[in-house]
């Protein structure tokens, strides 16, 4: 029998930190693969590290999944203790239900918002790659990523697109009414920083600059928005003439300082600053600044929550599609238990059976191919008919939610090694 895995999860978000104590477990993707490769033992392991959440997800057959939290505490040079009252965790099936709640959009700032499906699935295929992913992962990032792309498709969950992004830009045009006219700069052309520009396309007589620090990149989005390019190093430059600055990188450190605002001499004209980067593009003493208003991602929840009456009718669906992605796992995990049983009597039923009848044959030296292959199919039918009952019955008590007595009185009966260790 199958050594039983504990599915764990170890995490934080915005419900339970704010962007301060968040951006401190930030990583790139460069990061989270060091951390793959570098945390050795058993178990499998996932690492979910979005704008929103940091989350481990290990499938151990013991503990808890603590140290590889604290590795990366190590690393990245966070007090552990400080962390502890911001965490959560999730045992067995609340992890399966909390992750496809996640990939669902049911636990996002925005609800329904699709950029965390892709995430899940960013999280998965990093893990795969790093070979930290075994069945048991496996399978439940594939639950969570099922149950997300149903919410999305059976529900009206992810209707009328509502993002990070494009609350910024709603953010925006609340606080500055029409954009028209106005100098606008993106610092960064990523995912985030390419959502808004697109939410930004329709006032087309904003002018409108894309701040990369690779500008190449930056001009080749560009030339298709009509917008202009500019390297980093120009930022000074843009913060003297800008009305509002949106800020979607993934630099470790802020871009923007207090110092460079003050260099910029804007303590008579507004300036508008909207921050979604995580760890923050800016720091946050610049709010301190006259006639500077800045807004991060906790500052945006507000915006959030007047937008969501529409897909919050949703939420009953979603749920009851979860509910049943958990079943679905919950399935696969007693039918888990019992395969490698399964996989062993057949196993073992074969090689008896190619010695068996080798001996038949070796007795009948004059038998013709036609006799041979008679054997042949006699005996495979006689052991496919003998395993079939005992086979079947053994699944459907896996179903029922008892499979390990059932699979040690097999293993007992038939004389069978416990071979599997995963």
């Amino acid at each position: 029998m199958t050594t039983p895995h504990r599915l764990v999860c170890i995490g934080l978000s915005h419900h339970t930190a704010p962007v301060a104590v968040r951006e401190q477990l930030s990583l790139g993707p460069d990061g989270l693969a060091a951390i793959l490769d570098e945390h050795t033992g058993d178990g499998e392991r996932a690492l979910l590290s979005t704008c929103n959440r940091f989350e481990v997800y290990a499938a151990l057959p013991d503990g808890s999944g603590e140290t590889l939290l604290d590795c990366i505490a190590e690393r990245r040079g966070v007090d552990r203790d400080a962390l502890e009252p911001h965490l959560y965790r999730r045992d067995g099936l609340d992890v399966v239900r909390h992750l496809a709640r996640v990939a669902a959009g049911l636990d996002s700032i925005v609800l329904g918002e699709p950029q965390i499906l892709g995430q899940v699935g960013e999280a998965l295929n990093r893990s795969v790659a790093h070979h930290r992913a075994g069945p048991y992962l496996r399978a439940l990032f594939r639950t969570a990523l099922r149950a997300g792309k149903r919410a999305r498709a059976e529900t009206g969950i992810s209707r009328k697109p509502l993002s990070i992004s494009s609350m910024a830009v709603r953010l925006a045009r609340r606080r500055l009414g029409s954009l028209a006219g106005l100098r606008i700069a993106v610092v960064g052309t990523g995912e985030m920083g390419r959502l808004i520009v697109k939410t930004l396309r329709p006032d087309e007589r904003a002018h409108l600059t894309l701040v990369n620090r690779r500008v190449e990149a930056a001009r080749a989005f560009a030339g298709t928005v009509g917008a202009e390019a500019a390297p980093l190093e120009r930022l000074p430059e843009l913060l003297a003439s800008a009305d509002l600055l949106f800020f979607a990188t993934g630099a470790p450190e802020p871009l923007l300082r207090v110092d460079a605002v003050r260099a910029a001499g804007r303590e008579e004209r507004p300036l508008t600053l909207i921050d979604i980067g995580l760890p923050r593009n800016v720091a946050p003493a610049v709010a301190a600044l006259p006639n500077v208003h800045l807004f991060d991602l906790d500052r945006l929840r507000g915006e959030v929550e007047r937008s969501l009456t529409e897909r919050r009718r949703s939420i009953p669906a979603v749920e009851r599609i979860i509910e049943e992605e958990v079943e679905r796992f919950a399935q696969w995990q007693r039918e888990h238990t019992v395969q490698p049983v399964i996989v062993d009597l057949r196993r073992q039923a074969e090689a008896i059976r190619r010695q068996e009848l080798q001996r038949a044959l070796d007795a009948l030296p004059d038998a013709d191919e036609k006799v041979r292959e008679q054997l042949q199919f006699l005996s495979q039918t006689l052991v496919k008919k003998l395993l079939h009952h005992p086979t079947m019955n053994l699944r459907e008590e896996a179903l029922r939610g008892e499979p390990q007595p059932y699979a040690h009185v097999v293993r007992r009966l038939f004389g069978l090694t416990n071979t599997d260790a995963s």
